[in-house]
Parts: structure tokens; C-alpha cells; sequence
């Protein structure tokens, strides 16, 4: 897990690239703390300048040169200074700077090794290298992993960029008809004197009207100007330019899945799977930790884990008030497993400041108060010195774990000519949940799949509350899913757009805060594919969802979990906060003069949704999304006019 920056120019020339490309890489130095390095190329001469890693953006040279790459290294494998990087191939053709692990790098090597490859470290960045050598662009497809990284090649003079199957490690680029600037994240780019800050108030309108769902379903941020490479793509960019991109995996029926006959070995398989994806996630020359909530994903990450190692360390958060305290369920998997576990307990009086700080880092507005909790979960687990934390994302979206896929399931029943009756019964007996939601839901989804567009406004509760300018002009796109079944869909949106995505980009900047690399074992692709692969009933089955992974944990995790019947995940009582400890927070805010209350809401049905939260109404996501709005504006714009 690191940082990286680049400029590539199509003119050949820039006058003070060195000094860009320096403050650039510096503003990321907690994505990397223990190593850095620059290289500027000049047209006449190779390889360049090297700036070493100690220099700081001030005492950068300011020579000219037509592209640059920079790196801010977390040392997770090979710890020496030989993984620095920017790093080079054996023959000087290549230059890399990678941000990610490649978990199957040891087997890639193997394989390389039998084409005659030789290996001076014993990094993953090598064998990035020495992958593209041999097998080109479809090296990417061989890889198991998390990444974004940028490949120069001086023999064809282009420059490759990729980013892994999710999306899970950021890459952001600014585009003009000079050239290209990219990095890790997007307050570097502001570095770069092409690039301005400005709000792009199409982002603004999914985010705070149609729910943080609907914010990844492209490649725009919230600046104007500034994209994201797509997940699960490489781009090839030479001096003739436009950016020419090509996606190298797409989840679909086409990754062809043999699926066992029996449903014993369907579970067998899985099983295997989910080990190796834990297993090749563990590796690491520095320790490794968890997050533990109490639910099924992260409980099976940390006992299985704890299989493997006895130096695991577990972190899990509660606030001891009622429905959000799983504490019952983290001890019942502390005591099974033996493993090492500490506590956090996030407090509301620290929200707002933390929340200030967070969003310097996370450079765009956060998605749920969720990542309050994980940011303190990350803070301690920073003083421990774990550099490495596996968690438990994507088990609901490839396994069936939310509330509505029962209703789903149901559905695809009906299509199918069958009688969904018994589940229904066995969900009623299971979960306790209104008896109304039945009929509700069923109208919902067959309207649904008659009127698309009713999925994009499922979460659309507050577009009344935005100011008429930006209210009904970006409607959120539609998205297809080349799966069968509405269960199906449901899930890959959700994977793909909805709830994975923007949990992936929170995580990364939390952990990146505090200098730790996070890994996700359920994110595996091979489990995807594997998962989409297998019938509905092996997600689903007895009104519980995850049948497939608590048949597979039979004898791993304690009873309690295993067959737990209600989900909470890391949840905090924002409902309660709003109304008690931060009521004057947000009167305070009403009360603000200025963009955000001025261009983005329209404040007076934001004050009628606020007497209706302290009435009993539950508006607790749309008031942490208004207190992003204006925190988030604070931070990247009244502060820096100030300054």
C-alpha cells in the first residue's frame, strides 16, 4: 500500500516538472511514510533525474522534462531498499510506480521463473515487472490483487495505467490537450498548475438527493475536471494522445465457472476458495490484524485467519447503547478463536472534529457515519503497529446478506414457477419484520422490473431538499446486469455500485491516514465469479441468507454467529446524536451563509426534515450527509481562500 503521482505531457516539455512532480508526491506522504522516490524523464536523456527520498517539495530541482512519476512507500513485502520505487526492470526499458499487493506473487514468479525471469527482491512490484515483460497487457489478468500503478516503457514511449478488478485502490487523472497528471489521490493533483478546484455539482446532487448508493455509478468525482480510471482496466497513453483505454475483466457469465454436481462439493469448493483467499491475503512481512463487528464476514476473516496465525490481533468498536452494541457477539468469537482483541468506543463528542480531519484526507465527502467508527478503529490500530488489517467487505453483496434480497429471492421463486410460500414463512419466523414489508416489497420489485428507472429513485427520499438548480438534472444511470434473476442484479449493482464502491474508497483513505493497508478476502475475484455462478439457493435458504458460508463454517465459528438470524454491522446511533448531542450542530448550520446552503439545499425543507428527526423520523443519513456538505466545503474551499 503506497502512493503514487505521475505527469505525462504530449508536448514533450515543462518547464519546473521536477518541483510539481515533488510537491505532488510529498502531499501523499502518509500513504507512505517509509520510502519515497521521484524520476523525471527528459526527452534527450535517460533515465533523468532522480530525486532521492529525502527531498521535499521545496528543495525539488526545477529542470524541464516531459514525464514524471513519484512514490510514497509503505513497506509491506521485501522491507529493504531494494522495493524502492520508482523501480526499474533488469534492461532499463521499464519503470514502475505501484500502489497495492499483488497476493499471488509467488506463484507468478514460478511461472516467470520458467520463462527464464530472474529476481534480484522479493516484491511484488518485481514480478509486476517482469509479468508485463513477458505476457504484456494480459498480465493483468493473472493478477490476484489490489492496485493502481503506472508503467512506463521506453521502447514503445507509452505509458500504461491499471487499476485492479474493484476499483479498491484509487486512481485519479486530470486531462487537457496538454498531457495527463494522476495520482493516488486527488489532493495532489492540485499541486499541478493545470488543475483547479471546483465543485462538480452533478456528484453533489446523487450524493445529498439519491443516497451515497448512487455517487459511484461513473468514473466523476467531486471536483469538476477530475476522473477516475475505470476498475478492472489498463490505459495506454503516448505523445499522440487521447487516452485510450481497455477493460481486462468484467464480471459476467463469460468467466466460465465448472460448478460441482453436488451441493456438498459446491460448499467444498467455496470453502477452499475463501481459504486461499485468506491465506494469500496474510501474507506480509509485518504483523497482520482484523476488524471484528460481530457479523458473519468478519468473524469468519478473523477465525479463519487465526487458523493461520496466532499473531493475529482483532479491533472491533461499540457505543454499549442498545440496538448498535454487538459486544455480545465480538466476545462469543474472542473466546472461541483466543485471539487478541481490543476495544474501541467511538463518542459523539468527538465527531465533528474528527470528521474535519477525516475529510482533509479523504478529499471527498464521506458516505456514512460508519467510517467515524473505522477511522478510530484505525487510529488504534496504528499505535500497535499493524501495518496490515484484513476485513470482512463484499460477504452480503456475494452471499445474500442484506434485508431486501429475501424479497429478491422471492421473486426469482415465483418466475421460476415456484411456490415461495415456505421461505416466507421460515424469513417471518427468523427476522420478526412487519408482515406489511411482504406485500410493500413484492410491488416494489415487480414494478421494478417492468420501470428501471425506479431502481435508481428507490433511495431518492430527499430531492425536495436540494435547491431547484441542481434537483432533477442528473439523474442517476442506469446500470445492466448480465446475470439472470433480480437477486442477481440486485447483488451486482450492489458489488459494483452501490454499497462496495464507495466503502472501498472510505476504506482506503481511513487506513491511509495511519499509514495500514487494508485487504478484503471476500473481494477475491474468483469467489465472485464463483459466487454469481452457484444457485440462488445456495445464498438463501430457510428464510436466512449466506446458507453457503455458514455451511462452510460449520465447526469455525461459534454457534451464536454462525447461525445468527439478525444483522447490525458496524452501525453507530447517529438517529440518537442528531437529536441529543449534536441538535446545535446542525441548528448552527442552518444558520450558515454561503455555498453550500445557498447553491446545493434548499434550507427550508431541510428544516422541516429536521423537526420531523426530532419527532421520531429517522433522517439520520441525510443530515450526515448535510454535515459532510458543509465540512467538505470548509476544507477544500473556505480554508484554502483563507490561507
Amino acid at each position: 500500500m503506497c502512493g503514487l503521482t505521475g505527469i505525462y505531457n504530449y508536448n514533450k516539455k515543462e518547464e519546473g516538472i521536477s518541483g510539481i512532480l515533488a510537491a505532488m508526491t510529498f502531499s501523499l506522504k502518509h500513504r507512505g511514510p517509509d520510502d519515497s522516490g521521484c524520476l523525471v524523464i527528459n526527452q534527450n536523456n535517460w533515465p533523468g533525474i532522480v530525486l532521492k527520498d529525502n527531498y521535499s517539495a521545496d528543495s525539488a530541482d526545477t529542470g524541464e522534462g516531459f514525464m514524471g512519476l513519484g512514490h510514497r512507500r509503505l513497506s509491506i513485502l521485501d522491507l529493504s531498499e531494494a522495493g524502492r520505487q520508482p523501480m526499474s526492470d533488469a534492461s532499463g526499458r521499464l519503470q514502475i510506480v505501484f500502489n497495492g499487493e499483488i497476493y499471488n506473487y509467488l506463484e507468478l514468479e514460478a511461472d516467470l521463473k520458467a520463462f527464464g525471469c530472474v529476481f534480484k527482491t522479493k516484491t511484488d512490484t518485481e514480478v509486476v515487472l517482469q509479468a508485463y515483460l513477458v505476457w504484456g497487457m494480459s498480465c493483468f489478468n493473472r493478477f490476484n490483487g489490489m492496485w493502481s500503478m503506472a508503467i512506463f516503457d521506453q521502447q514503445t514511449g507509452q505509458l500504461i495505467l491499471s487499476r485492479d478488478r474493484y476499483g479498491k485502490k484509487p486512481l485519479y487523472y486530470f486531462a487537457d490537450e496538454s498531457g495527463i497528471v494522476f495520482s493516488s489521490e486527488l489532493k495532489a493533483l492540485f499541486h499541478h498548475p493545470r488543475v483547479t478546484k471546483k465543485p462538480n455539482l452533478r456528484k453533489w446532487a446523487l450524493y445529498a438527493g439519491r443516497n451515497y448508493r448512487n455517487v459511484d455509478t461513473d468514473d466523476e468525482t467531486f471536483f469538476e475536471g477530475i476522473r477516475q480510471v475505470s476498475p478492472g482496466s489498463y490505459w495506454v497513453i503516448n505523445s499522440d494522445g487521447p487516452l485510450k483505454p481497455s477493460n481486462f475483466w468484467i464480471l459476467s457469465p463469460d468467466n466460465r465457472i465448472t460448478l460441482p454436481k453436488s451441493e456438498l462439493d459446491i460448499i467444498a469448493e467455496f470453502k477452499d476458495l475463501l481459504l486461499n483467499a485468506i491465506q494469500i491475503r496474510l501474507r506480509s512481512d509485518v504483523p497482520v490484524g482484523t476488524m471484528l463487528s460481530g457479523g458473519m464476514d468478519s468473524t469468519t476473516i478473523t477465525a479463519l485467519a487465526r487458523n493461520y496465525s496466532d499473531q493475529i490481533h482483532a479491533f472491533s468498536a461499540v457505543t454499549g447503547e442498545g440496538y448498535y452494541n454487538e459486544s455480545e457477539y465480538i466476545q462469543a468469537v474472542v473466546d472461541y478463536t483466543s485471539v487478541k482483541h481490543s476495544y474501541i468506543y467511538p463518542k459523539p463528542i468527538d465527531l465533528i472534529e474528527s470528521l474535519r480531519y477525516m475529510l482533509r484526507y479523504h478529499d471527498e465527502p464521506i458516505c456514512t457515519i460508519t467510517w467515524f467508527s473505522l477511522y478510530l478503529i484505525s487510529a488504534e490500530i496504528s499505535k500497535t503497529g499493524i501495518k496490515v488489517v484484513l476485513t470482512g467487505h463484499g460477504g452480503d453483496e456475494l452471499l445474500a446478506g442484506y434485508w431486501d434480497h429475501y424479497h429478491y429471492y422471492w421473486h426469482d421463486m415465483r418466475a421460476m414457477g415456484l411456490d415461495p410460500k415456505k421461505e416466507i414463512e421460515a424469513w417471518m419466523m427468523n427476522h420478526g419484520r412487519d408482515t406489511m414489508e411482504i406485500s410493500r416489497e413484492r410491488e416494489y420489485v415487480e414494478k421494478n422490473v417492468k420501470n428501471r428507472q425506479l431502481e435508481v429513485m428507490k433511495y431518492a427520499n430527499y430531492l425536495d431538499a436540494l435547491s431547484p438548480e441542481i434537483r432533477n438534472s442528473y439523474p442517476a444511470p442506469l446500470i445492466e446486469c448480465p446475470y439472470p434473476g433480480e437477486l442477481n442484479r440486485r447483488m451486482y449493482l450492489e458489488l459494483l455500485r452501490e454499497t462496495v464502491p464507495p466503502v472501498l474508497r472510505a476504506e482506503d483513505r481511513n487506513m491511509m491516514i495511519h499509514s495500514i493497508e487494508n485487504r478484503c478476502p471476500f473481494l477475491d475475484y474468483r469467489l465472485a465469479e464463483f459466487c454469481f455462478s452457484v444457485p440462488e439457493n445456495m445464498k438463501i435458504r430457510n428464510g436466512l441468507g449466506k446458507y453457503m458460508l455458514r455451511e462452510a463454517t460449520r465447526e469455525i465459528l461459534p454457534e451464536t454467529v454462525r447461525t445468527r438470524k439478525d444483522k447490525t454491522g458496524h452501525n453507530l446511533p447517529s438517529d440518537l446524536w442528531w437529536r441529543q448531542e449534536h441538535k446545535q450542530t446542525l441548528l448552527d448550520l442552518f444558520d450558515k451563509t454561503g455555498f453550500v446552503n445557498e447553491n446545493v439545499y434548499y434550507m427550508p425543507r431541510v428544516r422541516e426534515l429536521f423537526n420531523e428527526h426530532l419527532n421520531g423520523a429517522n433522517h439520520s443519513m441525510f443530515f450526515w450527509q448535510y454535515i459532510n456538505s458543509h465540512l467538505w466545503w470548509d476544507v477544500n474551499f473556505a480554508e484554502s481562500s483563507a490561507n
